[in-house]
């Protein structure tokens, strides 16, 4: 009789300590804004979403670093390319690019950023919109005119 009872219980108290949430101390968010301030960080992209289809876990080292005035990525993409560049068997969104109109903003709740930029890459420019968060986890949105959007979430490193 008493093992019935300590299995719902641990159960139960196993469900509690996984279902808490993570708290964002002082600390990390003068980590992060140290980062995102100097233009020196890198978000691991754990997640993609496609325009069409459902959210893909990524299971490789994806990544997008911005350092100084550049920005260097290398992620996958899943979804339709109306163009696609002749002979080419390079895949993804790969880019290591000088930045264009780059704008760093806090958020009106002041709990993150949203970073925007503009990259020309040889055969594909590309719009992009970061949001950052005081947590560490960003979202980043792609979209160009040569293929569908494409949207992923990671966290800053």
């Amino acid at each position: 009789m008493k093992t019935l009872l300590i299995c719902p219980v641990c159960m139960l108290l196993f469900f509690m300590l996984s279902c808490s949430v993570s708290k964002t101390t002082p600390e990390t968010i003068s980590e992060i804004t140290k980062k995102v301030e100097s233009n020196d960080f890198t978000v691991k992209v754990n997640y993609a979403n496609p325009m069409r289809g459902r959210q893909i876990y990524l299971n490789s080292d994806y990544d997008l670093r911005i350092k100084n005035d550049s920005a260097f990525a290398y992620l996958p993409y899943f979804g339709v390319a109306y163009i696609a560049p002749y002979g080419s068997n390079e895949g993804g969104i790969k880019f290591a690019e000088p930045v264009i109109n780059y704008t760093n903003t806090p958020t009106r709740k002041k709990d993150g950023w949203n970073i925007r930029f503009r990259v020309k890459s040889k055969d594909i420019t590309y719009d992009v919109l970061m949001n950052i968060f005081n947590n560490g986890n960003a979202s980043i949105d792609f979209n160009s005119y040569n293929r569908d959007a494409i949207s992923f979430n990671g966290a800053v490193k």
